[in-house]
């Protein structure tokens, strides 16, 4: 297990020094630079401000700065938000966006199993069909579409909640709402199936003839099972929810981190984009590696050499 770990995190490392590397590559190669713009500029201004930022260095010198300035957790200084650092900018949106993130994935982890759990176990009865119809809508309807839907009826007609900002707790019930639909019926549809599937196998049904208790069954032996493939669409889909939705965000007008890293696309502030995906890739690197250590404890048959 020990060896298992140390290698998972040597992979994770090497996973994300790749990820850096190939955006670097990719943001050093498009046109333009942050610092085009429609006004003519003079020569020398443009030196002054190359040089201010080491944007004149040779390629191989600002990558290892780049490399260096990342291994001590300095993300650098936004080319576009004038005296703020990258760190600073993630910071302050960062608290937003976990917010949602970490409400929406508890809401999709207990309701999406319970639904799926309990559909299974309804197989083909009016509780299983409702469960259906409900995780397909979830499933096809775009997260935007529900998101101003719910402005639309619980905050212009019903008046029951703000329509915009992230003032109290009020405001986080429609982000929440809409950035988790897709993956609750997501989540109860992986573990409906997942569960059926159990249920069928032989070790199920030795159980259930020794004597055992329904609830044991299903409990004990069964939803541990079953839980495997649910735990690996969780691992990343929590990372991705935490880590901010452009959409979900401007929708209800949230400072969250996908606002700041559209605009940052949007402005070419290469500091800023560069550190919100390493920011974000570690997040998903580390999710990916706590779900398979999350297996052995799910799983015994489970053995990593």
């Amino acid at each position: 297990m020990g060896r298992y770990i140390v290698k998972r995190v040597i992979s994770a490392v090497i996973t994300i020094w790749f990820i850096m590397t190939l955006t670097f590559i990719l943001m050093n190669n498009l046109p333009g630079d942050p610092f085009t713009s429609e006004r003519q500029q003079s020569e020398e201004i443009k030196a002054a401000v190359y040089a201010k930022y080491g944007l004149d260095d040779p390629a191989h010198i600002r990558y290892f700065k780049y490399l260096r300035n990342y291994a001590k957790g300095d993300f650098g200084v936004s080319f576009q938000e004038l005296g703020m650092t990258v760190n600073h900018l993630i910071k302050v949106a960062f608290p937003y966006s976990m917010k949602i993130g970490i409400a929406a994935s508890i809401l999709i982890i207990v309701l999406g199993v319970i639904l799926g759990v309990l559909s299974a176990l309804k197989q083909n009865k009016p509780t299983d069909r409702i469960v259906m119809i409900l995780c397909t809508l979830g499933v096809t309807i775009p997260s935007f579409v529900l998101a101003t839907g719910f402005l639309y009826f619980f905050s212009r007609k019903l008046g029951w909640v703000p329509s915009y900002g992230a003032g109290t707790w009020k405001h986080y019930i429609g982000p929440v709402i809409a950035i988790s639909a897709f993956s609750l019926a997501f989540v109860a549809r992986l573990s409906r199936t997942s569960l059926i599937e159990v249920l069928q196998q032989d070790y199920i049904r030795t159980a259930r003839a020794k004597g055992l208790s329904e609830r044991t069954v299903i409990l004990k032996h069964a939803l541990k099972n079953s839980l495997i493939p649910v735990v690996t669409y969780i691992g990343p889909m929590i990372a991705g929810i935490v880590t901010g939705s452009f959409v979900i965000e401007k929708v209800f007008a949230i400072p969250g981190m996908g606002d700041f890293f559209v605009s940052s696309i949007q402005n070419r502030d290469y500091t800023m984009i560069m550190g919100i995906t390493v920011f974000y890739s570690i997040f998903v690197v580390i999710a990916i590696l706590l779900v398979d250590i999350i297996y052995v404890f799910i799983d015994p048959r489970i053995k990593y050499d």
